[in-house]
């Protein structure tokens, strides 16, 4: 039981995030296309972020999200090991 209690917690684990740290480098990475893609959701409902606040940093704030995004995958990766699985 031991086993596959140790498998599933490391397929929910990684299986969140592992995507989640990926998300994370491609904001750090590549805040302009992040920001681009946020804004063609945007327009998609019709409320497109630079049209509402035109001054806005986008490129900070993508960082912003990918730090966070990516610090927060990794922690999640970590929870099987730091539960002793």
């Amino acid at each position: 039981m031991d086993v596959i209690a140790s498998i599933v917690a490391w397929v929910l684990c990684l299986g969140i995030g592992v995507p989640l740290a990926f998300l994370g480098v491609f904001h750090f990475a590549f805040p302009k296309a992040a920001w681009s893609v946020y804004r063609v959701w945007g327009r998609l409902w019709k409320a497109d972020p630079q049209v509402i606040a035109p001054n806005y940093n986008s490129g900070a704030a993508m960082r912003v999200v990918g730090i966070t995004c990516g610090l927060a995958g990794l922690a999640i990766c970590l929870v099987p090991k730091l539960l002793g699985f």
